[in-house]
């Protein structure tokens, strides 16, 4: 891949494999091509599922990339990182039998970003070709790889306009797609809409294995 110049898009699926189907069909409508990272390590939803494993072989027959989205909860020591790593990305694809050629980190110390991880065979979406690490919480303006994140509902270091994107030659954007429905919902609102959407697929899926359940009545 050229570095020289780009913008590229990823999506960290936190929540939502469904609000991330949703999202990679838009943007195959738009003819855009993303990277969505899947946690497997994750108590909102189960990648291995049946439906789960359908959704994201679709998303990659659109053209989209398939990565993991490593949490580092089981991590024992940093020390141990790579081979966390290999052996999460090896899992994943045996299930999905799809390739598997990129990682994201959810929430990274600094430590971890210094460490500036390169693996064979693997893209880190914050290795120091697509990301450059800043010690400092300030002067982000200045990078010479721009950074754009809707973390936490909000865009930080920046908006993703075509004035940015004309003025950046390098530019990697972050979006969460459980933050993102057609309606436009504010935090808390769209929280509790995803909330009611795992409701119903709980409730779904609580109906087709159990021949004796019942809704209470109103």
């Amino acid at each position: 891949m050229d570095t020289k110049r780009f913008a590229v898009i990823r999506h960290d699926v936190e929540f939502s494999v469904e609000r991330a189907y949703n999202l990679a069909k838009l943007e195959n409508t738009l003819q855009i091509n993303t990277s969505y990272m899947f946690q497997i390590r994750n108590n909102a939803y189960n990648l291995f599922s049946n439906e789960n494993i359908r959704m994201v072989r679709e998303i990659n027959g659109m053209g989209h990339k398939i990565g993991l989205h490593v949490h580092l909860g089981m991590l024992d020591s940093l020390a141990e990182i790579n081979q966390y790593i290999v052996h999460d990305s090896k899992v994943m694809e045996s299930f999905l039998q799809i390739p598997i050629d990129r990682f994201s980190f959810h929430r990274p110390p600094k430590e971890l970003l210094k460490m500036n991880v390169k693996l064979e065979g693997l893209i880190n979406s914050y290795e120091d070709r697509f990301f450059e690490f800043r010690e400092e919480e300030d002067g982000f303006e200045s990078l010479q790889i721009k950074y754009i994140s809707d973390s936490r509902h909000t865009w930080n270091y920046g908006y993703p306009d075509e004035k940015t994107i004309q003025a950046d030659s390098k530019i990697q954007f972050l979006f969460h797609p459980y933050s993102w429905t057609e309606y436009g919902y504010e935090n808390s609102l769209n929280f509790q809409s995803l909330k009611d959407e795992k409701v119903t697929i709980f409730t779904n899926t609580v109906k087709t294995e159990c021949n004796h359940f019942s809704e209470p009545s109103q």
